[in-house]
């Protein structure tokens, strides 16, 4: 299963209410194009998926936060988890589409292939982890994607995925109107 197939997934499953944080490259272009709403796409923003979930899930105490980052931007910004870990936002959902690879700046291999992700974020008291890889089994995905978005507390969920060559175009917008549009939403 691919990446692109995860986020169709959940636009089935999403309600609107959510606030998206996006990491930048194919997964923000994925975003854009297959889920509705204005959400935040970063662009040239290597690492900060987490932390701007993380502030966002606590300026917005009452809405579900769903931060969906890939693996090599995950890592870039791993520091950001301690806080996490330490804060622990009760509305903050954090999904790792996981490729091993930089995809959208030519495919370049991520360490991701030598680090157990779900031994590595519960060594920082998080315990709410779990970690699949849809490369081989897809059948639970929608599970898994409702369980992590409907239960109450922070949540991880790590996927390995195949990876993507859907080529999408990029977002039509500068940083400055997804910024303005998003902050209307609120």
């Amino acid at each position: 299963m691919k990446g692109a197939e995860i986020i169709s997934k959940l636009s089935t499953i999403l309600d609107g209410e959510e606030l998206i944080v996006s990491s930048n490259g194919n997964v923000s272009r994925q975003v854009y194009h297959l889920l509705q709403g204005d959400q935040i796409y970063l662009r040239g923003s290597m690492g900060l998926p987490v932390p701007i979930g993380l502030g966002l899930a606590l300026a917005q105490p009452y809405r579900t936060v769903l931060v969906i980052t890939g693996d090599g931007n995950f890592l870039m910004g791993l520091s950001s988890l301690t806080t996490v870990a330490h804060i622990k936002p009760h509305n903050l959902k954090i999904i790792i589409l996981d490729n091993e690879l930089y995809a959208t700046t030519g495919g370049q291999e991520t360490v991701s292939s030598a680090i157990d992700y779900k031994a590595m974020i519960q060594g920082m008291s998080i315990d709410s982890v779990k970690s699949y890889d849809m490369r081989d089994d897809e059948n639970l995905i929608t599970e898994m994607l409702k369980d992590t978005l409907k239960e109450k507390g922070l949540k991880v969920l790590h996927l390995k995925v195949e990876e993507d060559t859907i080529q999408l175009e990029n977002i039509p917008h500068h940083p400055r109107e997804i910024k303005d549009n998003f902050v209307k939403r609120l």
